[in-house]
């Protein structure tokens, strides 16, 4: 019972909702453009907001045990800096997924604040029962930490299969030739569990846990950590890229880790530690760019083609999943009948209403032989994605 109670003042926090409604509107605006684009959606299932509360609670869930397990404290005014602009960039970009600048300008407005300013956010505070902290440097290296954490979840939600929905989006390239790119873009709102001074939550609710350090109290606040990453690619195997992206971020949760062992040990001033906290934001639009730079200068291209019909999309759950096919693979013959188009593929299938038998050039260029059983008189259901045919 007490554990809902913790999750119910978790809920009331305004990021959440927002994080939530943008998760919704990303589902719909997606499954709208495969059913304009394909005829039916690759998956019809909502299920960025169906890992907006799976992966959010199972990562927040790992988070809170490494972070109450290391003590990190935060400052609630910084708490409060930060859901403000988090809320604010996920109204005011819409399209577009900022979390960890987001987080490090959270660090730099509170660093900036005005004296008067901090005090008077303070007082409000203190009024309602919160005990304040300085800016000082054991609270940066919790937020550096934090980071870590962050960039840590961010790399096993891109190694996960549950997220890995490979929707294509096709556009015309400089010569009108139609050329698809493949987008990962998947919000939380991680609910990790910090420490912040006073017991203020525990006048309010009895029952809720307060820590003493020395003559300190402090409760335990579940802070909502935006999290989330926009990437795409266009000459890729998504799954292959994303996985390399997931390393990067295990490499920056590592880096995390090392500069806050440094700065607690060089006992660093506020300044130079926030200045660490900008290497490690840097360090994401550093891996970003990369990415983008590696994709850029690949030669393949996930683009229409004469040779046959191209697979730009396996829907799930489909008799497609048992074929040996991968996105960027172009189906030559189907039923050992050349195809040519997406109408001479389904004439090709409806040959044989209970089997498939497919001959593939696959992207290593190696021709392979593959086949499964199918829904009787059912060639549309069997879940391969392709260039609609353009009209005349």
């Amino acid at each position: 019972m007490h554990v809902l109670k913790v999750l119910e003042l978790f809920l009331i926090q305004p990021l959440v909702w927002v994080g939530l409604i943008r998760c919704y509107l990303a589902a719909r605006r997606r499954v709208r453009y495969e059913r304009h684009q394909f005829k039916s959606a690759i998956d019809a299932h909502y299920i960025e907001v169906r890992n907006f509360f799976k992966g959010g609670l199972v990562l927040g869930v790992a988070a809170t045990l490494v972070s109450l397990g290391l003590g990190l404290i935060v400052s609630p005014v910084w708490a409060v800096i930060y859901e403000l602009l988090a809320v604010v960039s996920l109204i005011i970009v819409p399209n577009g997924l900022v979390p960890i600048t987001v987080f490090g300008l959270s660090w730099l407005v509170y660093w900036g604040l005005k004296p008067s300013l901090t005090t008077q956010l303070s007082t409000q505070l203190q009024t309602h029962g919160v005990a304040t902290l300085g800016l000082n440097s054991g609270v940066i290296i919790s937020g550096c930490l934090i980071l870590g954490l962050g960039f840590a979840a961010t790399a096993i939600l891109l190694r996960r299969r549950e997220t890995q929905l490979n929707s294509p989006q096709i556009s015309p390239d400089q010569r009108g030739k139609r050329i698809v790119r493949y987008r990962w873009q998947q919000l939380l709102v991680l609910p990790v569990g910090v420490l912040i001074p006073g017991d203020w939550i525990h006048a309010t609710v009895a029952w809720w846990p307060v820590f003493q350090f020395g003559s300190q109290q402090f409760s335990v606040l579940l802070l909502p950590l935006l999290l989330g990453v926009s990437a795409q690619v266009y000459k890729q195997q998504p799954q292959l890229a994303w996985r390399r992206l997931a390393t990067r971020y295990w490499l920056l949760a590592a880096v995390s880790v090392v500069f806050a062992i440094v700065a607690r040990v060089a006992t660093l001033s506020p300044r130079w530690s926030i200045g660490l906290l900008g290497l490690l934001v840097a360090g994401v639009w550093a891996i970003l760019a990369q990415h983008r730079y590696h994709d850029r200068h690949q030669q393949f291209w996930f683009s229409d083609t004469d040779l046959g019909v191209r697979v730009i999309g396996i829907r799930p759950q489909t008799p497609a999943t048992k074929l040996d096919l991968s996105i960027g693979d172009v189906i030559l013959e189907c039923n050992r009948q050349p195809v040519h188009s997406e109408a001479e593929f389904y004439a090709a299938l409806l040959i044989s209403p209970t089997y498939v038998h497919l001959k593939v050039r696959n992207v290593e260029q190696q021709l392979i032989i593959t086949e499964t059983a199918i829904y009787n008189g059912a060639p549309h259901e069997l879940g391969i994605v392709l260039f609609t045919d353009q009209e005349d």
